[in-house]
This record gives structure tokens, sequence and C-alpha cells, in this order.
């Protein structure tokens, strides 16, 4: 029986890549998020505006910032997330940029695909980490 290994390799491959959020949990979803945004760091850069933020006790307690911003001659829109221990720390946060203008980071190929760096909203005043 002849086994071809680089097929098996291949599908091994896709299911691990599938489930490996899940099997990482929370700490594999923040690597990520972290990687993300120092590739994202070289990106051209538009100003948004934050038009929802939104709390959910989810581990803890989930932020969610939707935001609207222009990029090349189109008005786009993203979300960004942030986790909280505590309900208020996250209601503060939400609560301090909603509506508020933030810097976007775009992808320049495609600039449907945003990022919001945290190095930005903490130079920008709008997040203070303890």
């Amino acid at each position: 029986m002849h086994v071809d290994w680089w097929r098996q390799l291949g599908s091994l491959y896709s299911v691990f890549h599938s489930f490996l959020p899940l099997l990482i949990g929370g700490g594999g979803v923040a690597t990520v998020q972290k990687l993300r945004q120092r590739r994202a760091a070289g990106w051209p850069s538009a100003d948004g505006e934050v038009q929802h933020a939104k709390v959910e006790k989810k581990n803890g307690y989930s932020v969610t910032l939707e935001y609207r911003y222009y990029a090349r001659s189109e008005y786009r829109y993203g979300k960004y997330s942030r986790r909280f221990r505590r309900r208020q720390q996250a209601e503060q946060f939400a609560d301090a940029l909603h509506g508020r203008h933030i810097q976007v980071r775009y992808r320049e190929d495609k600039p449907e695909i945003s990022v919001v760096l945290e190095d930005d909203l903490r130079s920008a005043g709008a997040l203070q980490l303890s």
C-alpha cells in the first residue's frame, strides 16, 4: 500500500491550523493579536472614529469598539477588542473611546483590513495601562 505522505501532512496541517486557536486558548489569541499589531505598525494610517463601544461579560469583560475610517476614497469599517478583568475598567475604557477619533492602520493593498494599535491609543491618551 502506497501512502502519499505529503497529502497526509497537508491534511494534518489544515486541521491543526483550523483548531490551533482553540487548542491554545486565550493566550494564543493574545499572541496572534500582538504579532498582527507588530506587522501593522508599518502600514499607512487614517483618522478613524469610534461609532460603538460595547461591553460584554466573556472570560472577564470584553470591550468591542466598532470604528469607521476613510482610506482609498471610501469609508471603511473595522473592530478592535480588548479584555479587562473588572467591569468598571471595561466600562471606563468604552466610555472614554465612544465617539472619539483614533488612528487606524490599514493594509495598503487591501484597505478594508485594518488594525488599531495599542501604542497609538496610548500616545493619544486613550489607553491608560496600569
